[in-house]
């Protein structure tokens, strides 16, 4: 088999060694348009669970990839003056250009042909690859290849509104650390870890109206970097912020419905980018090179099925990853709306972010910055509403929430959801069992779903409705055992369809589609 990669970035190579290593037969080389020592960017993140994919993938380039790593355990939050520190994360960061030198060094070992300083046209790309089984496109975010064929890949782009930089410092750090700066034009966030002795990354962000008011838009980056050192002079501890391609930019949200084109697959950047703030960008890379890799030698007679089996590998743990950059990156982007927060509340929503950590997770990670969290809400609680927890510690998720002159036990709440199986609006013993068993589980609040106050206020015939006697009765019962039988609060969620009226229940013909047959004015 005959592969010609396109861009010389982790996932290239690390696809190009270990699809080499398992068929020394197979013809595969890659090409770079920078030299073999250019690099842009500084550090390189992985947590120990990637670690270990990597050692199981290929143990030599783990090994000499592990001599030059900088490892920590702790993330720290510094905020308003505080250093909030939440152990047992497992970390290890090494410079992007020590581990592209080590990919290098082992596909020339395994017999992996690379051409540097070579620049494709992708405009006759199939003519110049025309021998090539497989074209792998790995050129980055911002794929030419990729962009070639933005419609047969169904590429869609996000620009998200923040604004970033990332830099470089000889600053030494002990762990991850966000510094959080309040200046007079806005927030400004520094993401930073040390990824070798002596040097560690500096990614910079802030709102883009803070971008403006600083006056970044009309700074080099050289004028820019003096002004971030004045801004982080207290952190940086006279170190200089250093540049290499450090220009202010906007995360380009990038994601494919289909992976592949032809004999074109894409992968890395070029596929699904996901936010730097959770540090999974060349994690993403490396562990979709696995997952190619893996789809290929599984199907070396049938290349399309190869591109098949790798999607299937791949497509639900990048999407998973993904979404939690997502949720990660707004969160940066509305960073204004925590600010003023008490010190561990803050820390807490920081660590929490990408709701990718659960509250039981951080407990066993560091459970005394869970038991600091914790008894700050207490005090607060105490101290702002007429329940003290401070003795019985229930967790908060446990402790009583007051809703004008309403005490509700707990702050577990069942959100509405719609189930379409009333019979002219009356809820039946399926309401009855739905509801009541939630109560009897012990959720503080509970909805009802969407009930409507007039016939011709349902979505479907299938809508709960409250406009008659029969309607009141049945609803009564639930309620009734449902306050008898517990201490759950039941709140009804009133809702008018408007334009959406009128249409067949989704479980049966599909979402929003208009009914045949008697139907009613919308």
């Amino acid at each position: 088999m005959k592969i010609s990669i396109i861009g010389g970035g982790p996932g290239g190579l690390y696809f190009a060694l270990l699809t080499k290593k398992s068929r020394p037969d197979f013809d595969i080389t890659v090409y770079e348009q920078n030299k073999p020592d250019d690099t842009f960017g500084f550090g390189v993140v992985f947590s120990d669970a990637t670690l270990d994919e990597f050692f199981s993938a290929d143990p030599d380039s783990y090994e000499l990839i592990r001599d030059k790593f900088a490892y920590w355990d702790d993330i720290v939050v510094s905020y308003q003056g505080e250093r909030l520190i939440c152990g047992g994360n497992g970390f290890a960061g090494c410079s992007r250009l020590t581990l592209l030198q080590i990919l290098q060094q082992r596909c020339e070992e395994v017999g992996v042909k690379i051409e540097y300083e070579t620049l494709i046209d992708v405009s006759n790309l199939k003519e110049q690859f025309s021998d090539s089984d497989i074209i792998v496109a790995a050129d980055g975010i911002n794929s030419a290849i990729r962009e070639q064929n933005a419609d047969a890949f169904g590429r869609t782009i996000e620009f998200r509104p923040n604004k970033f930089t990332w830099l470089g410092s000889t600053k030494p750090l002990d762990a991850f650390t966000f510094f959080f700066k309040e200046t007079e034009h806005g927030i400004i966030v520094a993401h930073t870890y040390q990824y070798e002795e002596g040097v560690s990354t500096w990614v910079i962000e802030c709102q883009g109206d803070t971008w403006v008011k600083c006056g970044f838009d009309h700074m080099s980056e050289e004028e820019s970097a003096r002004y971030l050192e004045k801004v982080f002079e207290e952190e940086l501890e006279g170190h200089p912020l250093i540049i290499n391609r450090s220009i202010w930019r906007n995360f380009p949200r990038v994601a494919c419905e289909n992976w592949s084109v032809d004999n074109i697959v894409i992968m890395g950047d070029a596929k699904a980018s996901a936010h730097w703030s959770i540090g999974s960008g060349t994690k993403l890379a490396m562990e979709c090179a696995i997952g190619l890799s893996e789809a290929v030698l599984k199907n070396t007679e049938n290349v399309q099925a190869a591109f098949k089996e790798y999607d299937n590998l791949r497509r639900t743990p990048v999407e998973i990853i993904q979404h939690n950059a997502d949720v990660s990156l707004r969160w940066f982007e509305h960073m204004d709306r925590y600010w003023g927060r008490e010190k561990m509340q803050f820390a807490l929503m920081v660590m929490a972010r990408a709701k990718s950590i659960t509250w039981d997770e951080l407990k066993v990670r560091d459970p005394e910055f869970l038991e600091a969290v914790e008894t700050e809400y207490y005090e607060r609680q105490s101290r702002n509403t007429e329940f003290d927890c401070r003795e019985t510690r229930p967790t908060p998720m446990f402790t009583p929430l007051k809703l004008r002159d309403m005490t509700v036990d707990n702050r577990v709440v069942m959100s509405p959801m719609a189930q379409y199986c009333a019979t002219d609006g009356v809820p039946d013993d399926w309401h009855f069992v739905h509801y009541t068993s939630r109560a009897i589980g012990g959720v503080g609040l509970m909805f009802t779903e969407m009930t409507c106050p007039s016939s011709d206020s349902r979505i479907t015939d299938l809508c709960t409705g409250l406009w008659n006697d029969e309607q009141e009765a049945a609803w009564k019962r639930i309620v009734d055992f449902v306050h008898a039988q517990s201490r759950t609060k039941f709140c009804l969620q009133l809702g008018h369809a408007g334009r959406k009226g009128s249409t067949k229940a989704p479980s049966a013909e599909g979402v929003d589609l208009p009914l045949e047959s008697g139907g009613w004015p919308i």
